[in-house]
Parts: C-alpha cells; sequence; structure tokens
C-alpha cells in the first residue's frame, strides 16, 4: 500500500515515517515537505496512492488545500487526511473536498 505524507517540519516527518514501520513495514511511504513537489509526484502516481496525509501549511506556492483540490480534481476519491496546527479548515472546504480532519497535535 502506497501512503503519501505531505510535512514540512523533519521530526514530524521522521516521527510518522518510524510510526508507520513499526506498524507495517509493508506500507510504501512517501514524504514530501513542499506542495510544489508532492503535486508533481501525485501528477504521476496518483493511482498507485491509497491514502493522503497532508498539512495545510508547507513551503511552496501550493498548500496542503491546494494539494487536496488538485487530487479530487483529478477525480480521485481515495481518502485525504488534512492537518494543521495552526488553522482547521472552514466546515464547507471539508465537506466539498471530502476532507477528514485531524488537528495536530495528533494521537
Amino acid at each position: 500500500m502506497k501512503l503519501f505524507h505531505l510535512e514540512d517540519e523533519g521530526p514530524l516527518r521522521d516521527i510518522f515515517k518510524t510510526t508507520v514501520n513499526m506498524f507495517n513495514n509493508e506500507v510504501d511511504l512517501v514524504q514530501f515537505e513542499r506542495g510544489d513537489d508532492a503535486v508533481t509526484y501525485i501528477d504521476s502516481h496518483l493511482d498507485e496512492i491509497k491514502l493522503f496525509l497532508l498539512d495545510i501549511r508547507v513551503p511552496g506556492a501550493i498548500d496542503g488545500l491546494d494539494v487536496a483540490r488538485h487530487i479530487r480534481d483529478l477525480g480521485s476519491t481515495r481518502p485525504i487526511v488534512i492537518t494543521s496546527a495552526y488553522v482547521k479548515p472552514d466546515n464547507q472546504a471539508i465537506k466539498a473536498l471530502d476532507l477528514i480532519w485531524m488537528p495536530k497535535p495528533m494521537h
């Protein structure tokens, strides 16, 4: 299973990777810190990705919500979990993009 993770904080990426590997080392985890790089990868690998975990605030011209919109615009109905320690997207955006909201810190 391919799991996509967009997170700009290196230590959080590392913790997430370690946690995923502890529970299932057969997961193919791909991680990015910039929204622009994330979209480039998604464009080539969309059908392989089973779950998206996206931080909202990331560097680059494209934030996590823009990445979620891009995924939906490409026609994917795969689950998207959106996270942030700073701001929750408005309920209309969550509903329109069919997102799962998970505030940080995640437990």
